[in-house]
């Protein structure tokens, strides 16, 4: 570790506001790197050499010139090792005290930063192993990842979720000590969680501040998991289910919307039902069926109409795609194309 010479000018600087005396701020080799007296940057003092050399504080009764002033001059010491001097201008009895002061608020202020700089090393680190953790099809089984893992504690074997965040604004989540997060885009955050308490706090967190939330299977293939995570919220997103969080609840439709089993020529006549006011009105009544279930009861209440206005425009959709709604191929068919629909409105909302 080394003294910075633009911190130690930032030092020197805001202590001299409070203290009447010039400072100045030596490197391991004596040579001044920070002063109240500009002119004195980059000069040999030579008080700093013999405190370097004996690890003490050293007054200075004489004046060397340009090599150093009457003062004191006091070793900053970082893990035990002297990594250089501060030296104050004045009577000895006078700043001694001021120097004593002012090498503790440095020592303190240089082991704050070097922490901070191991952290942020360790953090950049974890957050390069979560990205290849999530990224690699056989992580559990890849050599060079389980010694990095093991050096991180991390046994790879385990399984675990991922869940996905979604927000504009950075989210005040409290992450449990024992989980793992990092930011996949400034939008979105990732946590692996092996434990179902953690995943259910922080579904409850997001539920209670509108957060949007993707929740995959618990597995060790953490690529597979952090994919299902992301299909969770599209699915969702795309087919305005507002209750799924998890994959398990979209899963089924994830593959469906994947299987390139719809017809153009059905997904042409919903799109124009979007033309006119009936066809809204036909896409409207079709979405609460399927959301009911096909029930004609808790359909015709959701949308506030006599049950034969839900049966005459059940007729109608029959008719304009000539599928049967009581036989369960046409039935299916329908609902797939229909899923295709939604999706085809959501990307072009």
């Amino acid at each position: 570790m080394k003294l910075d010479p633009h911190l130690a000018q930032v030092i020197v600087d805001k202590m001299m506001i409070s203290i009447p005396y010039n400072i100045n701020m030596m490197n391991e080799k004596g040579y001044i790197i920070a002063s109240g007296d500009k002119k004195r940057i980059n000069t040999l003092h030579i008080g700093a050499i013999d405190t370097i050399k004996s690890g003490k504080t050293k007054p200075m009764i004489e004046s060397f010139g340009e090599y150093g002033q009457p003062g004191v001059n006091i070793p900053v010491e970082f893990l035990g090792k002297t990594i250089g001097v501060i030296g104050i201008t004045g009577d000895p009895e006078k700043v001694t005290p001021l120097a004593a002061l002012l090498k503790i608020s440095t020592e303190l202020l240089i082991s704050q930063i070097n922490h901070n700089k191991i952290e942020n090393q360790q953090k950049e680190t974890l957050n390069h192993f979560l990205y290849q953790w999530t990224s690699l099809d056989d992580a559990w089984e890849n050599e060079e990842l389980k010694l990095r893992a093991q050096s991180l504690s991390i046994d790879l074997s385990l399984k675990r979720y991922a869940i996905i965040i979604e927000s504009s604004e950075p989210t005040k989540l409290p992450l449990n000590q024992h989980d793992f997060s990092f930011s996949r885009t400034s939008e979105q955050q990732l946590i692996i969680t092996k434990s179902e308490i953690n995943l259910n706090n922080y579904l409850h967190f997001c539920q209670n501040n509108n957060l949007t939330i993707g929740i995959s299977n618990k597995t060790n293939n953490l690529k597979l998991a952090v994919q299902q995570a992301q299909e969770t919220i599209n699915v969702s997103q795309e087919l305005q289910m507002d209750q799924a969080y998890y994959y398990y609840q979209v899963s089924f439709l994830d593959h469906l919307l994947k299987s390139d089993l719809y017809s153009t020529k059905i997904l042409n006549i919903f799109k124009s039902f979007l033309k006119t006011n009936s066809g809204l009105e036909l896409i409207e009544t079709l979405d609460c069926y399927f959301k009911h279930n096909g029930n004609i009861t808790d359909t015709s209440n959701a949308l506030k109409v006599h049950r034969n206005t839900t049966n005459y425009r059940l007729n109608n959709i029959s008719e304009y795609f000539n599928l049967n709604l009581h036989n369960l191929t046409d039935l299916l068919q329908l609902y797939t194309n229909y899923l295709y629909f939604k999706k085809y409105q959501y990307e072009h909302h």
